[in-house]
């Protein structure tokens, strides 16, 4: 007798998702400025490379049934390309990859230290230097027109369009990691047991405190009022920025490996516990003075290992400790499933600049992209 298979269905990630299997565990992902490309740093300092550009994408697949007005998604019919490795040399995993102009990407040699600039194909270049000190930290500046160095107690603003000094400033101690804020005009830097915040403009430094415990992420607030760090030490900094005052708040139960504001939302969001943990801007828990909590998505029994929030709407990805992927509105209890998880922990989540892409890669090798319809999220 012959028994009858129903077939399997097809889950939201067969239909809007992107899988690929790299050569090694993720440890971080990056889009470039314009989203046409995402590259992957791996545990082996490889560099691997994903165009963006999909000939199926959902929005091509997408079809309005004609009787009942219904719109459907059709299943993928092409096999996906693969993955690009970048030949010339391994990138530092310490310092890690930042976008370079608005289509590639720069990385520190792990061999040598020199500085290294990466097509969104994979083609690798050296960038001049002006000396042979140590680079500790890079981070692009808003607007994609600069890359920051900290090497050697200075802070150096490169060009994008071949890596000229353009101006160099004293840093207030050394340098591990450093963010420009997103409206250009204050640099925060962390390393040898501090944090600091320095005016971009004269090099003055804003405030500077002890802070002995690794930051694992780092965001500024939309309102302009805080900085916040998220702690390996299972808490999270709150810098108050119009004084310098910090406080933390502790007792996760994991490390903060995410922390995440946007003005759509006017939130800031964390993970490192067993659901997203928020508070409303520019309202956060200080002293004394408990904050406005927030509730988002659902509480779980594993830990949220990373989130983060879209810039243009009010949706919050998150991934939590068995690979599983969710989005969910900022503020809000429901969760959609993105991908059901390979079992293996998430490392590394972002969104592309413009939205409509989101990447992710876990210890296993495993890195996707998802890629939203335009009238999905409404």
């Amino acid at each position: 007798m012959t028994q009858h298979v129903p077939p399997q269905a097809m889950s939201l990630f067969d239909l809007i998702g992107r899988h690929w299997t790299v050569k090694n565990g993720v440890v971080d992902v990056q889009f470039n400025q314009d989203g046409s490309a995402l590259t992957a740093l791996l545990t082996c300092g490889s560099l691997a490379f994903l165009s963006t550009k999909d000939a199926e994408s959902p929005d091509v697949r997408m079809r309005q049934e004609v009787d009942t007005g219904r719109m459907t998604l059709r299943p993928r019919e092409k096999a996906l390309p693969p993955v690009l490795y970048g030949q010339d040399t391994l990138a530092q995993r310490a310092v890690g990859v930042a976008r370079y102009g608005d289509k590639g990407f720069a990385f520190l040699d792990a061999e040598t230290g020199a500085l290294w600039r990466a097509t969104a194909r994979g083609q690798m270049l050296r960038i001049p230097e002006a000396e042979d000190a140590a680079i500790s930290a890079l981070t692009q500046a808003p607007g994609w027109r600069s890359l920051w160095v900290a090497r050697d107690g200075v802070l150096e603003e490169r060009s994008a369009d071949g890596g000229v000094v353009q101006r160099a400033l004293d840093a207030p101690h050394a340098v591990e990691g450093m963010d420009v804020s997103p409206d250009g005009r204050l640099m925060a830097c962390w390393g040898a047991g501090r944090i600091s915040v320095l005016q971009l403009d004269n090099g003055a430094v804003r405030f500077t405190a002890d802070h002995a415990p690794k930051i694992a992420a780092l965001s500024w607030t939309p309102c302009g009022s805080w900085l916040v760090a998220g702690c390996a030490d299972k808490a999270v900094t709150l810098c108050r920025l119009a004084d310098g005052a910090l406080d933390r708040i502790t007792d996760f139960p994991a490390a903060v490996n995410a922390v995440d504001t946007s003005a759509r939302s006017n939130m800031l969001l964390a993970a490192g516990a067993f659901r997203i943990v928020g508070w409303a801007l520019p309202d956060l828990p200080f002293g004394d003075h408990q904050g406005t909590p927030t509730e988002t998505g659902k509480p779980g029994l594993t830990v949220v290992e990373r989130l983060a929030i879209h810039q243009g709407r009010d949706i919050c990805a998150a991934c939590y400790g068995n690979g599983m992927v969710v989005a969910c509105r900022a503020g809000q209890p429901d969760e959609l499933m993105i991908d059901q998880g390979r079992g293996a922990s998430v490392t590394a989540m972002k969104w592309s600049p413009d939205g409509k892409h989101l990447a992710w890669g876990d210890v296993a090798g495993n890195l996707s992209i998802a890629t939203f319809p335009k009238d999905m999220f409404k």
